[in-house]
């Protein structure tokens, strides 16, 4: 069936972009991500009970307003899994429900970020015309994911893990190199490398043409693999698709490859991989599990085509 994945992937990308403006249509200059993750600054509403919570915080780009869903957990001390949307999703917490749902029991606290750009459908549009601003909405997502494992921990959670799928696996990548302080980290359908997805797939269409002709500020804020290549890896426990069109299989396991991490695989494409949510239940809950038994989960979750 992998004709079937990898078409899906394509018609999606080649219907989609059609409707939508391109990404970075006003500019494709941007500061280093460093920089912009030197600029945030946010502060964390008193976390109480469960439900949604929204904050601001001040960037480069302006004062920008990002939130996050809470699911407490049945006890305190139990772990935080962190997790973050894919690119556009909306409700940024559905894909979260789904692998994740109240009728399954889970020894963990679940939070659900929501990246600036992403309360809406207008708001992504508007908020992501330009380079700055995309780095920008990256650099928010990377400091809130830091400042909830905080304060979970805190307030007596035993351990956290940082999960997201596609551009959410890419923001729990970025934690992992600018923080590294989780317990574990699972990348769903993603790598070190959002530029590829952005200038040298089929997705590539959903870029504005001078960004893609003049690549190299793209590659300089989204491809992270030198700096992925020289981090402790132990604790990344990424999941692929081998179809996948908009996140090459081939070419992010190569750079798990070169590090000795084993890649979880399903037999997806990148948009029928996202809708796959016993396989990244099964492997959210491997990770979540082995934090327990202090050893990281390492056999791959296979589905049928």
């Amino acid at each position: 069936m992998r004709w079937f994945h990898e078409g899906f992937d394509r018609v999606y990308a080649a219907v989609v972009h059609r409707i939508l403006p391109p990404l970075f249509r006003d500019g494709h200059a941007s500061a280093p991500l460093r920089a912009h993750l030197a600029a945030v600054d946010l502060r964390l509403p008193p976390l109480a009970g469960n439900g949604r919570y929204k904050l601001a915080a001040r960037t480069l780009v302006g004062e920008v307003t990002a939130g996050f869903r809470l699911r407490r957990g049945p006890r305190a001390a139990c772990p935080v899994l962190i997790y973050h949307h894919g690119l556009g999703e909306f409700p940024y917490h559905r894909n979260l429900g789904w692998i994740l749902p109240r009728r399954i029991p889970v020894d963990a606290h679940l939070v659900a970020v929501r990246a600036p750009f992403h309360g809406h459908h207008l708001d992504c549009l508007r908020g992501l015309a330009s380079l700055s601003r995309f780095v920008a909405m990256c650099a928010v997502s990377v400091t809130l994911i830091e400042a909830l494992r905080q304060a979970f921990l805190a307030h007596g959670a035993g351990s956290c893990v940082v999960a997201g799928t596609s551009l959410g696996g890419f923001v729990a990548l970025l934690h992992h190199l600018e923080h590294g302080t989780a317990d574990r980290y699972a990348p769903l359908l993603a790598g070190p490398d959002l530029a590829c997805s952005m200038l040298s797939t089929p997705f590539q269409v959903f870029v504005a043409p001078p960004a893609r002709t003049e690549p190299a500020a793209v590659r300089a804020c989204l491809d992270v693999r030198e700096a992925f290549r020289a981090s402790d890896g132990r604790r990344v426990l990424p999941l692929l698709a081998r179809h996948d069109v908009c996140m090459p299989y081939a070419h992010h396991r190569a750079e798990y490859a070169a590090k000795g991490i084993e890649e979880a695989i399903i037999e997806r494409g990148h948009m029928t991989g996202s809708m796959a949510f016993a396989a990244l239940r099964a492997h959210l809950l491997a990770c979540l599990g082995g934090l327990a038994a202090d050893a990281p989960p390492r056999s791959s979750v296979r589905q049928p085509a």
